[in-house]
């Protein structure tokens, strides 16, 4: 493989000295498909470490927009699905779980492919589902 002289100098720079191995029918890069399943699971992982049951809330995550710059734009939608003592302590505890989710995502490879706009949440459509008083 012939390579010029402003490769050969980049790869010095990073102390390489010859360019990494290209391996037919290896994809380590992130596919547009994995990427709403990665921020799911990452955000799933933070409401797990705050206690909340799966069964009470559904989260779904999808593209809403594009950067100027050409990179997707996903938001997370949180829908409560039975309120309980759990979940509007949840709401107590949002400041939290926005910095657990932007730190998890800084940290991954995520912000490399794509923005995160957020995480919002639906309360279920009917007034008696919701408990009286939260706190």
């Amino acid at each position: 493989m012939k390579i010029n002289a402003v490769t050969r100098g980049v790869f010095r720079r990073l102390g390489l000295k010859s360019p990494p191995c290209s391996h037919d029918g290896i994809d380590s890069e992130l596919s547009p498909v994995s990427i709403p399943e990665d921020y799911k699971a990452l955000i799933t992982q933070c409401f797990r470490r705050l206690g909340l049951p799966e069964d009470g809330i559904c989260i779904s995550v999808r593209p809403v927009g594009q950067r100027s710059s050409g990179q997707d734009v996903y938001a997370a939608f949180v829908k409560v699905t039975r309120w309980d003592a759990s979940v509007a302590s949840m709401f107590n505890e949002l400041p939290t779980i926005e910095k657990m989710i932007d730190r998890g995502i800084r940290r991954s490879d995520m912000s490399r492919y794509s923005s995160f706009a957020g995480v919002w949440f639906r309360s279920p459509p009917k007034s008696e589902e919701r408990p009286a008083v939260v706190h």
